[in-house]
């Protein structure tokens, strides 16, 4: 079981972004152990919930928590609307998927490996959210919020 002190530490790690072209890495960019979390789900990619529960307020709330514990308001900024390190997840313009919960869902599940960015110039691949958010509940919260930050 990981400490508080270990998460407090994979937070300042940026677990979320990790550089692979990079000879020599920064550290604090560099998730220090990329294996998934206990308990985190190993199954294949299946639809999320149902979509119409997206616009749920309690769900987005849990989704809001889960992006910043799933560190990705690192690289998609704390508002979503990305930089120089990941893309804008509030324009609707989506590069990894169709932009519904199920498609979300299954991108925060597998990441995105440096070599299959839509965009080659982005330093950073997406590792998956479940090195950092175990709970499924979460990840489906996730995909949800995220769904609703492109107005869906």
């Amino acid at each position: 079981m990981k400490t508080p002190f270990a998460v407090g530490l994979l937070v300042v790690a940026l677990a979320g972004c990790s550089d692979s072209d990079t000879p020599a890495p920064d550290p604090a960019l560099v998730d220090p152990d990329p294996t998934p979390a206990p308990g985190a789900s190993t199954a294949p990619l299946t639809p999320a919930a149902d979509p119409a529960a997206a616009a749920d307020p309690a769900l987005i709330e849990r989704g809001l928590a889960a992006f910043q514990t799933g560190m990705c308001n690192k690289c998609h900024g704390p508002d979503g609307t990305g930089g120089d390190r990941a893309p804008n997840l509030t324009d609707g313009d989506w590069l990894h998927c169709d932009g519904s919960v199920e498609g979300i869902l299954a991108v925060v599940r597998r990441g995105v490996p440096k070599d299959e960015l839509v965009d080659p110039t982005r330093p950073f691949q997406m590792n998956p959210a479940t090195n950092l958010i175990a709970d499924e509940a979460d990840l489906e919260a996730l995909a949800a919020y995220v769904h609703s930050l492109s107005g869906g």
